[in-house]
């Protein structure tokens, strides 16, 4: 065993931290039910064991009939490690909504740990590994991710993996070739798009590396196994199929919103461009000596987060902040340096207090920054909102964990649990797939657009979701005849955009007690 492993094993902060991880990434994993996407993996690992294979349908509903299937209505628009993740805890412990979100939960504790041996083994610094660690086990935005039955918690855990064993691989050492080619293949099954840019990321660093003709060959050789591995599948999962066109426009549009998300919720760009020209000696060798082993490691996290972010910013047709969650890890290595570097200069004080903001809260990432640009006239008319307040995500996370969470679909699901009778129809604008997963016994009309909900059919039970429903449509005269034939129900549930996204800029860590209620719909029937 390596002294640094043994310093990993011994270190105090490693088995606390993740202790806290366990208990927050675990805790009331069954609060709020599944919302649309979650229930996609869910529902599609269900199948798996009624079928053996991801099949999008299930004899009563499909998933997405929008999007291209294989023969037998095999999924293709995700890779399927993280649906037979789901369908493994469903044989384990029964369908639900916590066994459908535990399989995750528990990789990303995995992934805390890796997080703390990629530091550990990149950089040799203990400082900047717990910090990484500790940033890890607060960042509420990436806890959230974690805890959401999707492929957020497996792809981090295996990027962590594939720089790891690439680490290894750089370094000749044993069996590093073989554990590569698995970690790359993982990654791939876990998300074949995340797998382009890590692997570009590795393959570029190795370049930067000078390896020598040797070196070439043993990449070569990795390369080979990789590809005929994963091409095939590659090929069948028809991976293009998530670019649709490109522009210049959208280029423009996904930069500013990458840089936006970054700043707010993981890395505050701003601030440490502003602390970087203020005080230039300060980061002064902080990556370590030219061509020093050091070098090498910040220069594959480089690698990794500007890879990664070119093909986010010019590759997928759409753009979400749940895409940069396998950056997250490297970003905060990268701001672990920065805080180690001030503990090192004997700023304990000034270090703690700075490191407490940053995790605590998002003054340093958003509201202190539009506070003071609030005062500027000019600019305070440009802010997407006019009241600023300070937020601490992990006091609301915590709220969270404490507090029974309760969307539309719980809503919905309890009163058609009670009330529906199994062959029913429903027709529903959005989430339709939670009711897939929550009530498998009733046909769900298919909609491939939102528009199709404004065509003419009755169904037994029709659910409005306000911010879902076609333009006009409750000034149609369609509506009018379903005035006249169903009766009205309001549910105790608020009528909001979501069940509950992950994403930080929307998720909601408590039950809005503001929102109209859900309506539901129910078919008169002959008296």
């Amino acid at each position: 065993m390596t002294k640094k492993l043994r310093q990993a094993r011994g270190d105090p902060w490693l088995l606390l931290l993740l202790g806290a991880g366990a208990l927050l990434l675990l805790s009331n994993l069954g609060n709020g039910r599944l919302w649309q996407d979650e229930a996609e993996t869910a529902v599609l690992g269900r199948n798996v064991l009624h079928y053996g294979y991801p099949r999008a349908f299930d004899g009563i509903n499909q998933v997405n009939p929008a999007l291209p299937l294989q023969d037998g209505y095999a999924w293709t628009y995700h890779s399927w490690l993280p649906i037979y993740l789901a369908a493994g805890s469903f044989a384990l412990f029964g369908v639900d909504t916590t066994s459908a979100r535990l399989p995750f939960a528990l990789l990303g504790l995995g992934a805390l740990w890796l997080g703390y041996r990629a530091a550990q083994r990149l950089t040799g610094d203990r400082w900047i590994s717990r910090l990484t660690l500790l940033t890890l086990t607060t960042s509420v935005p990436f806890l959230l991710h974690m805890r959401q039955c999707r492929y957020y918690a497996p792809e981090v855990f295996f990027t962590l993996w594939a720089i790891l064993a690439y680490w290894r691989f750089l370094h000749q050492k044993r069996w590093s070739g073989a554990e590569f080619v698995l970690a790359l293949t993982f990654l791939f099954h876990a998300d074949h798009g995340i797998f382009l840019p890590v692997t570009a990321a590795c393959g570029l660093h190795f370049a930067f590396s000078q390896p020598g003709t040797r070196g070439w060959v043993r990449a070569g050789a990795v390369a080979l196994l990789v590809l005929s591995l994963n091409l095939p599948w590659a090929i069948y999962l028809e991976a293009w199929q998530h670019h649709k066109a490109f522009s210049w426009k959208e280029v423009s549009h996904h930069l500013q919103f990458y840089f936006r998300q970054i700043n707010r919720f993981i890395f505050p760009i701003v601030f440490w461009l502003i602390l970087g020209l203020a005080r230039r000696r300060f980061f002064k060798g902080l990556f370590g000596e030219k061509d020093s082993n050091q070098r090498s490691a910040w220069r594959l996290v480089g690698c990794l987060v500007a890879v990664g972010l070119i093909f986010l910013i010019f590759v997928p047709e759409q753009r979400h902040f749940r895409y940069l969650v396998f950056l997250i890890p490297w970003l905060f290595m990268i701001q672990a340096a920065f805080l180690a570097r001030w503990i090192r200069s004997g700023r304990v004080i000034v270090a703690a207090c700075l490191t407490a903001l940053l995790l605590l809260t998002d003054i340093i990432h958003y509201s202190g920054p539009s506070l003071l640009a609030a005062q500027i006239p000019g600019v305070r008319e440009k802010l997407s909102s006019q009241e600023v307040r300070c937020r601490s995500l992990p006091l609301e996370f915590l709220g969270e964990l404490t507090h029974p969470y309760r969307g539309p679909i719980d809503g919905i699901v309890e009163s058609l649990q009670e009330q529906a009778e199994p062959g029913e129809t429903v027709k529903i604008p959005y989430e339709e797939i939670s009711l897939f997963f929550y009530l498998p016994d009733l046909k769900v009309e298919p909609l491939l657009t939102l528009d199709q909900f404004g065509q003419e059919t009755y169904p037994d039970w029709i659910i409005l979701r306000r911010d879902w429903l076609p333009s006009g449509f409750l000034d149609s005269p369609y509506y009018r005849k379903i005035e006249g034939r169903y009766r009205q129900i309001l549910l105790d549930a608020p009528d909001i955009p979501w069940q509950n996204r992950p994403d930080p800029g929307y998720h909601r860590f408590r039950t809005n007690a503001q929102a109209p209620p859900v309506i539901i719909l129910r078919k008169k029937r002959p008296s």
